[in-house]
């Protein structure tokens, strides 16, 4: 009787465990439902990789195309991808492995230095989902950004795709942990057996017709046929009225933070109606070697001061841009150091991000800032609690004059997106790292006098922000 008990209780032990720890351990194979020319189903409906901030499609409604690259290793059709990608301006984010740091460094360099998002892919490959320890997670990680880094001095972007598609509410919490953002994808085609490759004709057929507003497009730079089609494919896309974004614009889930609230407390600045005929032009993402100087020079030519928001890593790259801008007068801010999505770090990984780059400005330039932009105007309560108790004010800037510069857009775009929206108080977007053709210096030329004809006067945000 005594055997049967403890049976019993063993049975019952096994059932508790199989029933509570598998609920995070789970492991999910992604996979969408095609819909043609409209929004595919993803997931069967289950929503939990929302829950962790995951990136998979944009729900706007825009026409836009993210085109994202499972990169392994290269054959020859990885730079013939690169080619292309460049002859279109078009900036895609290439998820790497430490094979492909290994054998093409050159490759990998490439794709930083033409502007493209270089990610994590993890370093084994392996079927993540059912890890359930945090350091062994982390291992993965940081196998890869540790060979990247030893490479270029820079640190990947924070974009993990999980092999396979493979992936449990573990691998989702862990990501959020550890700083990146999960991301998989709306379409996808059987493009990754070097072996088994679709004709061009049909492949080409297929991504046409599922092409889709918002869509986040898995393809695999190895493949022959995809080298053959891209071209053609984007060009068609670009017919059909659609432009290439990239992850770092991909709109921040945000439904839960009450901005206008946290602007009430005075804890979120983006405008001051109260100022009068005053606005303030403002910089993100450089300094660049070229870009940054180009708009100093269109500043200085009229008078006009501004507010720049540089990334560490490139003040690190490029000191000698960052003092000129400093010397010229201009007001200069926190951007973070890597362009991190602030809204999936942890506090101390958020610190260490704004330190690092503060460290460099008080290296630099003798500054210690005050104003802080989150890369993307990505926003959390938390985020924003933060970043006020360091010390800083937490930027971001009224929302119709994005001027949209940073996706290369022609100079009578952005001058018309200001001169058509611009009102009391406002603060302006633009950019100074442009990874493509920048239209920022010359759209500043007509900008600023049929501006100041208007009335306007120029000032940094933190002046803005005081009157």
């Amino acid at each position: 009787m005594q055997k049967r008990f403890l049976s019993i209780g063993i049975a019952f032990i096994l059932l508790i465990c199989t029933c509570t720890i598998p609920a995070f351990a789970q492991t999910h194979n992604w996979f969408f439902k095609p819909n043609g020319n409209n929004t595919p189903e993803l997931l069967g409906g289950d929503n939990i990789w929302k829950e962790y901030g995951a990136i998979a499609l944009n729900e706007s409604g825009e026409k836009v195309l993210y085109l994202t690259f499972d990169a392994g290793y290269e054959n020859g059709n990885v730079a013939k991808t690169l080619d292309v990608l460049q002859k279109h301006d078009a900036k895609a984010a290439f998820f790497i492995l430490p094979g492909l740091i290994k054998h093409n460094p050159e490759i990998v360099t490439r794709m930083a230095d033409e502007g493209h998002l270089v990610c994590n892919h993890s370093t084994t490959h392996g079927n993540m989902s059912h890890i359930t320890d945090a350091s062994a997670f982390e291992k993965e990680l940081r196998g890869i950004e540790n060979a990247y880094t030893e490479l270029t001095g820079k640190q990947l972007a924070p974009y993990f795709r999980p092999p396979e598609g493979s992936f449990s509410e573990n691998t989702l919490a862990f990501c959020k942990q550890f700083g990146y953002t999960p991301v998989f994808w709306s379409y996808a085609y059987a493009d990754w057996d070097n072996n088994n490759q679709m004709s061009p004709d049909k492949a080409f057929e297929k991504l046409l017709a599922n092409l889709h507003p918002g869509e986040v497009l898995l393809l695999h730079p190895n493949s022959a046929t995809n080298a053959a089609i891209l071209d053609d494919f984007l060009t068609e896309a670009k017919n059909r009225g659609y432009r290439f974004g990239t992850l770092d614009e991909f709109p921040a889930e945000t439904a839960s933070v009450q901005i206008d609230d946290l602007k009430e407390q005075g804890l979120v600045f983006c405008e001051n109606r109260n100022a009068g005929k005053f606005i303030a032009l403002t910089f993100d993402d450089g300094p660049h070697q070229t870009q940054t100087d180009e708009i100093l020079a269109v500043l200085q030519k009229y008078g006009v001061k501004a507010t720049f928001f540089p990334i560490g890593q490139n003040i690190a790259a490029h000191p000698d841009v960052t003092r000129r801008v400093h010397q010229a007068g201009h007001e200069i801010g926190n951007h973070t150091y890597t362009h991190a999505a602030v809204s999936k770090l942890t506090d101390d990984r958020l610190t260490e991000e704004l330190d690092a780059t503060a460290a460099l400005l008080k290296e630099q330039c003798g500054i210690t800032p005050t104003v802080f932009r989150p890369p993307g105007g990505d926003i959390s309560e938390g985020a924003v609690r933060l970043v006020n108790a360091l010390g800083y004010r937490y930027v971001l800037w009224s929302w119709r004059v994005d001027t949209r510069d940073w996706a290369s857009v022609s100079v009578d775009s952005v001058i018309k997106t200001v001169l058509d929206n611009v009102r009391d108080g406002d603060v302006i977007l633009f950019h100074d790292y442009v990874a493509g053709v920048s239209p920022t210096a010359k759209a500043l030329e007509t900008l600023i006098p049929a501006l100041r004809a208007r009335g306007y006067e120029f000032v940094t945000v933190s002046e803005l922000a005081a009157m």
